[in-house]
């Protein structure tokens, strides 16, 4: 493992098992991200980067692969993880509403991770109140109930009582997706600040690849299981390649000319998203795909670095291999 890198994750997978058959969620997924970096992990719903997430701070066990954290193997589930391990790996996740506990106080909610891992003993409202103050919400909401709060509140409650436990690396499941603009603008500058003020490192799960383009400094896009394209974020945006990724980036709302200019040509898919119980064989984004090869339906394709740091997957660029 990379000195630089703080998590790797490599080959991963993650089948379950339904009554119709095997939903690959996860299939044989590698990447890794740096120490303080915030690393861009983008897809539309279905496309398994919530899972990689949840497999990553611990709430399933992959089917194969490794996480290494540190350097540490940690693939295995949450139940086995010590619990010096689970401090440093927190996840703020995408609904609020149902990841805070609404018969508890918003003191009770930030205090307990204080309690179970030893940070405080006895009186805990110094140390409540300080991470309020850390997210920008009053001292007076620690007695408030989350039903008593905004959606934008209860996230930033989410966040502070993920930091309550000095983590290093933080899982940011859709954290603003939920919310009007205006408060999701405040929330991504005061998780910004914080990542600089600790040294934090975010693995950041979305949708939005505009979000992307101001907080990442690397992203991937996830489609049916499968990284298809990863790449720095300026790389990303100026010279994109996977046919899917021109199509996502296409289908931004721009406002000016100018930003409309810098657009990939519109990409038109075909066909219907098939679902995760059908993936297609060989590339599975060839159905819908404009560009799609002889070879697209019956062989899939290997990641191929075509610049430094810039991976893709993709049968259109064999001949370009570096």
């Amino acid at each position: 493992m990379s000195s630089e890198n703080i998590l790797e994750v490599i080959n991963l997978k993650k089948y379950f098992k339904v009554s119709k058959g095997i939903i690959k969620a996860v299939d044989d997924v590698s990447f890794n991200v740096k120490y303080g970096e915030t690393f861009g992990l983008v897809g539309e719903s279905g496309s398994g980067k919530s899972t990689t997430g949840h497999i990553i701070v611990g709430l399933y066990a992959p089917t194969s692969g490794k996480i290494l954290f540190e350097g540490m193997d940690i693939s295995m589930g949450v139940e086995k993880r010590p619990l010096s391990l689970k401090k440093k790996i927190q996840m703020v996740f995408q609904d609020p509403a149902t990841s805070l506990n609404p018969k508890r106080t918003v003191r009770q909610i930030i205090e307990l991770p204080l309690k179970v891992h030893g940070i405080c003993h006895g009186d805990t409202t110094q140390k409540v109140a300080e991470l309020l103050q850390m997210v920008e919400l009053p001292v007076e909401y620690m007695d408030r109930y989350p039903t008593e709060l905004g959606g934008g509140e209860k996230q930033m409650v989410a966040i502070a009582r993920a930091l309550a436990v000095n983590p290093k690396f933080i899982i940011l499941d859709e954290p603003t997706s939920a919310l009007d603009v205006s408060i999701q603008a405040k929330i991504i500058n005061m998780l910004m600040r914080v990542q600089k003020e600790f040294n934090l490192s975010y693995l950041f799960i979305t949708h939005n690849l505009s979000l992307m383009r101001n907080v990442a400094s690397r992203v991937a896009i996830m489609y049916l299981g499968k990284i298809v394209e990863l790449a720095s974020t300026e790389e990303f945006f100026y010279n994109p390649l996977h046919p899917y990724t021109k199509m996502l980036l296409s289908s931004i709302p721009v406002i000016t000319d100018e930003e409309e200019a810098m657009k990939p040509k519109k990409i038109v898919s075909t066909g219907e998203i098939p679902g995760a119980l059908n993936v297609p064989p060989g590339c599975s984004f060839h159905p819908r795909c404009p560009e799609r090869l002889e070879i697209c339906d019956k062989i899939e394709p290997c990641m191929l670095e075509i610049a430094p740091g810039h991976f893709v997957k993709c049968h259109l660029y064999n001949s370009m291999r570096t």
